[in-house]
């Protein structure tokens, strides 16, 4: 059986570092979400909130929803500080704290995404419900996580995206070839799931995670020169097995990475307040948000109930 060492995984008074919160404080079904606000607002769909924590960037509440225990956890923006939830949730599920040791047997966790995200293709309207299926990822969260393709489409996303976005890269460009993009894909039974319990209209297929919100997501502001101008109309045009790109966000590319690697499932639904192409933008997208959270909410139930 194998030890996690204390200088690499951190716990304080039987709690976890960063999320502050100790095993009897972690439902096996867990909410991604961006925005701390967005925490109480899925919330209020649970029965009861046992556990309630904030530390940092990070909120926890955990409770139960028609019966089954569920967590909701607002780790921030980013894949980076997502990475940081799922691996504390990993080592709360996958090792005793206390003696470090791994558990003999661990249940494998659930995540799915709740966010925001803009469109990539022109003909997809804001307000429409964006389902991962698979994940593109823009940032490098993920490359530090060595991990087989799920599939052969992963594998052919990748190399796709990397060709388009290296003709989109400026000419003259230090950085021209250098992106590397990995892909990832989603659970296929939560992406079912998803997709069944869906509140409002819905697209599915590739979502692009990117490490910022301006220039890694090809937003041009006069002063500052991007590397790829053009960035959202080149990913519209990426087409694997008629799986296209239709939203943009930070999260997703490495929850499905992870997960995968962890051998737990993972899933994500964003709305797309935004659409790149026209230039129409949701100011108000509370009413897409709460349908992309009862989706969430009913698929885990689903799921559990299966």
């Amino acid at each position: 059986m194998a030890r996690i060492p204390e200088s690499e995984f951190f716990v304080v008074d039987g709690k976890v570092y960063c999320l502050q919160i100790g095993p009897e404080q972690l439902a096996p079904n867990i909410l991604l979400v961006g925005d701390p606000a967005r925490v109480v607002k899925v919330a209020r769909h649970f029965d009861s909130v046992e556990h309630e924590v904030s530390y940092r960037d990070f909120s926890t509440k955990t409770g139960t929803c028609k019966g089954v225990p569920i967590s909701v956890i607002c780790p921030g923006i980013g894949t980076d500080n997502n990475e940081i939830a799922m691996v504390e949730c990993f080592g709360l599920n996958r090792f005793d704290i206390v003696t470090r040791e791994e558990k003999e047997e661990a249940i494998p966790l659930t995540f799915i995404r709740v966010g925001s995200s803009g469109g990539i293709q022109a003909d997809v309207a804001p307000g429409t419900l964006a389902i991962g299926e698979y994940g593109l990822g823009l940032d490098n969260t993920g490359l530090f996580y060595d991990h087989p393709p799920a599939d052969a489409i992963v594998t052919a996303i990748e190399e796709q995206a990397y060709q388009i976005l290296t003709d989109a890269s400026s000419p003259d460009s230090r950085f021209k070839g250098k992106i590397h993009p990995y892909a990832s894909k989603a659970d296929s039974k939560v992406v079912s799931a998803l997709a069944a319990n869906a509140q409002g209209d819905f697209v599915q297929g590739i979502t692009a995670s990117a490490s910022g919100l301006f220039g890694p997501q090809g937003r041009n502001l006069p002063g500052l020169k991007i590397t790829i101008p053009e960035l959202a109309k080149a990913l519209s045009r990426i087409d694997v097995e008629s799986k296209k790109v239709y939203n943009f966000e930070m999260e997703s590319s490495a929850l499905f990475h992870l997960a995968n690697q962890m051998g737990y499932s993972a899933g994500a639904i964003c709305p797309i307040i935004a659409n790149r192409h026209t230039g129409e933008f949701l100011a108000d997208y509370s009413k897409s948000e709460e349908q992309a959270i009862q989706t969430a909410i009913a698929a885990m139930l689903s799921l559990k109930s299966a």
